[in-house]
């Protein structure tokens, strides 16, 4: 009997993500953890020239080129809501098939590759209720994005995937003429929406465990940057793909300076030249 034919791995696919404003220690990390797993990281941003002068690994792209003109997209960059206004950011990169997304505040440990007998499908659970939209990717013709893009694009938007308060209160909006939410930070498009799409499609098979990408709370963060990194090393572990490093929160809590060297992050730093 003759053993099958090796197959070679398929070829990485590009990660793509979006960044607007300073770069920190920890999107250079993460930048460069991606590189060094393989990847190509193509960075969309509105300022192009300034981010190209950072010095990031991979290109530097024109976020208009995928995102055009968009009434609530335009509305939650007009707030300055960029987490929201990512969101549309990251659809549209999906849904023109430019690559898996990943949020710029995480730290490859090993290649990711898509489960393409799964369906290309690349996400994972946050906790046993909630699937994190941070690491990210969908066949680009799935009914999965089509559904989750129609839905957040609307105007006007209802909300399915809120609370009943919130729904009620949107309806109410609605009713009043209103075709614009009065508070759109409230309408949960990112992971709430996400995971009530993925239930109502019956794809949650695909979710990996949470080790996969988040293996540390975001109330754990701070165990990232302590110089002891024995509880950060106990929670991360050979399913671990990538560290969700917690940007926001390690900022909320004062620890956006560069961490302490004996530290996990601090010697992911030094080990990638950061």
């Amino acid at each position: 009997m003759h053993a099958p034919p090796h197959r070679p791995p398929a070829p990485l696919s590009p990660i793509v993500t979006y960044w607007e404003g300073p770069v920190s220690w920890l999107e250079r990390l993460s930048a460069a953890s991606i590189a060094a797993a393989g990847h190509e990281l193509r960075i969309y941003t509105h300022t192009v020239s300034d981010l190209r002068g950072q010095g990031l690994p991979g290109s530097v792209h024109d976020v208009r080129e995928i995102l055009g003109p968009n009434p609530m997209a335009d509305l939650y960059r007009a707030r300055r809501s960029y987490a929201f206004y990512t969101d549309y950011v990251r659809l549209a990169l999906l849904r023109n098939g430019r690559g898996i997304w990943s949020d710029l505040d995480f730290v490859f440990r090993q290649p990711l590759r898509t489960d393409t007998e799964g369906g290309d499908y690349v996400f994972g659970w946050l906790n046993p209720n909630r699937i994190n939209n941070a690491i990210l990717h969908a066949p680009a013709q799935s009914e999965l994005l089509a559904r989750y893009w129609d839905a957040i694009t609307r105007v006007p938007i209802r909300t399915p995937w809120a609370t009943g308060h919130i729904r009620v209160k949107r309806s109410l909006e609605i009713l009043a003429g209103r075709r614009f939410p009065i508070q759109p930070e409230r309408l949960a498009i990112g992971p709430r929406a996400l995971t009530y799409f993925i239930r109502r499609l019956g794809l949650t098979q695909h979710a990996r465990a949470k080790p996969a990408f988040y293996p540390l709370d975001d109330d754990e963060a701070h165990l990232l940057t302590q110089p002891d990194d024995a509880q950060a090393r106990a929670r991360i572990t050979a399913e671990t793909v990538a560290v969700h490093a917690w940007r926001g929160k390690l900022w909320s809590i004062g620890q956006s300076a560069p961490p302490a060297p004996a530290s996990w992050l601090g010697q992911r730093r030094r080990e990638l030249g950061v």
